[in-house]
């Protein structure tokens, strides 16, 4: 490991520390009832994969998708509270791994949900880019 590496990791769990995160959290996804997401929640099931990839917006700083990788398709985002502290921790344009925990919702109720588990690393995609899903 070269000092520069040591150097980002140790900076990255004192920011750990200090925003009071645990790995692996777990968060409810939001911003379910708009575009497309209802279809691709339904379709989710538990234990699925996901990607969390910020991507900045002028009116949303801390904007993080949660993208199904095996549907290919973005299901919502994550909470401006719980985005802010990962870019904190991880700085802008992150990707983390995660995984559909719990789907909610659905018939007889009129929305799907799920709650995921956000870990802290990035092993299931090399290339996170996912502008082709919301330019």
């Amino acid at each position: 490991m070269s000092l520069k590496t040591f150097w980002e990791n140790y900076k990255r769990c004192k920011r750990q520390k200090k925003s009071g995160l645990s790995f692996p959290v777990r968060d409810k996804i939001h911003g379910v009832k708009f575009g497309d997401y209802q279809g691709a929640l339904a379709q989710s099931r538990k234990g699925d994969d996901l990607q969390l990839v910020h991507v900045p917006l002028p009116e949303y700083p801390h904007n993080t998708y949660v993208y199904n990788i095996s549907l290919n398709r973005i299901l919502g985002y994550l909470s401006k509270e719980l985005a802010e502290k990962l870019v904190y921790i991880f700085g802008e344009g992150f990707c983390l791994d995660g995984e559909v925990h719990e789907i909610i919702g659905g018939p007889p109720l009129k929305y799907h949900g799920a709650y995921i588990l956000v870990h802290e690393d990035n092993v299931l995609m090399e290339n996170c880019n996912l502008t082709h899903l919301y330019e």
